[in-house]
């Protein structure tokens, strides 16, 4: 239960709202710290990492991409008599691929807009450092895609029906046959939450709290219609490859583009630079969020008069023993 009057806090002005004792996930200056860990150990990547990592990134968007069209696709009928529960089951299924990112630590560019953008203007990553992240995962993102809608989306013949082969074409149509600005804007709101995603995930401290975590805000830009760069490298191929009306160059200029463009205003501006101006401008605003560090909160339960010495050192331990173990899962 939320304990909203915690006593240890009493004459304090920095009391929380809510004891984050009481709740179990870290704060949010607590996780801006572990994305912050997180973004330092993305500038590291050597090369092979970073490229391996982001080619199955691609390849899990792909997948939860397919599992999406297979459900949509194979109901027609309740396309035609109840298209919003056919949009909200099939949009159910799409999150298994953010899920697998996270879990397994590969790289997807949409999510590193948020992150790397936190920690470049904290100063902790450069420049040179984000880019390099974007651009090898995108271009990496973007080959796993084409390698899996090649390979297990058509050459599997998964979608064996009629009735899927047409969904995907019609849906690949929608996505790219409609204004430029819409496009956009669809991916500032999907990236947006993406970055709320990966934002969830890493407060959480267990495997079924990030999934949740991962999974609603998810769920709701497939949902809503949003657009995402990543999952649109396959959506949009799988529809041209059973026969759309378009061709590349359109696909690039009238989705890929804007689109692109918009998850780097939802990621980076919206989440990134947001999280940044709440809690990394400098070391100080953790505390006066009114929601203190665990550090703080466990050198205030020991009630010691002197924080410093061994005291002082054990907490760092056990703050940067917990940091190892998270700083990766984003």
């Amino acid at each position: 239960m939320l304990n909203y009057t915690d006593s240890k806090y009493a004459g304090d002005e920095r009391q929380p709202h809510v004891s984050m004792e009481k709740v179990d996930a870290h704060s949010p200056p607590e996780t801006c710290q572990l994305m912050t860990q997180s973004g330092i150990a993305k500038a590291k990547l050597p090369w092979a990492d970073l490229i391996v990592k982001s080619f199955f990134g691609g390849i899990f968007i792909s997948l939860g991409s397919l599992f999406d069209l297979v459900v949509a696709g194979g109901a027609p009928g309740l396309r035609e008599s109840n298209p919003s529960l056919i949009t909200l089951l099939a949009a159910f299924t799409f999150p298994i691929g953010f899920v697998l990112v996270i879990l397994t630590n590969v790289e997807l560019v949409t999510s590193n807009m948020t992150v790397m953008m936190y920690t470049t203007l904290q100063r902790k990553t450069s420049v040179y450092d984000l880019l390099k992240n974007w651009v090898v995962c995108y271009i990496f993102n973007l080959a796993g895609c084409l390698f899996f809608t090649g390979v297990l989306a058509w050459w599997s013949d998964t979608l064996n029906s009629d009735a899927m082969s047409s969904y995907a074409v019609t849906q690949a149509e929608e996505r790219v046959n409609i204004n430029w600005w819409f496009n956009f804007t669809r991916g500032i709101g999907c990236n947006w939450l993406v970055g709320l995603a990966v934002y969830l995930a890493t407060s959480s401290k267990d495997n079924l709290s990030k999934i949740v975590g991962i999974w609603i805000p998810i769920w709701a830009f497939v949902a809503l219609g949003y657009q995402h760069s990543v999952a649109n490298f396959f959506l949009v191929p799988i529809g041209m490859f059973y026969g759309t009306n378009f061709g590349v160059g359109k696909f690039i200029y009238q989705s890929n583009i804007p689109v692109t463009l918009g998850n780097i205003v939802g990621g980076a501006v919206m989440m990134g630079a947001f999280l940044w101006f709440l809690y990394g401008r400098d070391d100080t605003l953790a505390t006066k969020t009114g929601q203190p560090l665990s550090g703080e909160r466990k050198s205030r339960g020991r009630h010691v008069a002197n924080s410093s010495g061994s005291e002082g050192e054990t907490v760092t331990t056990e703050s940067h023993g917990r940091s190892r173990r998270d700083d990766s899962m984003v």
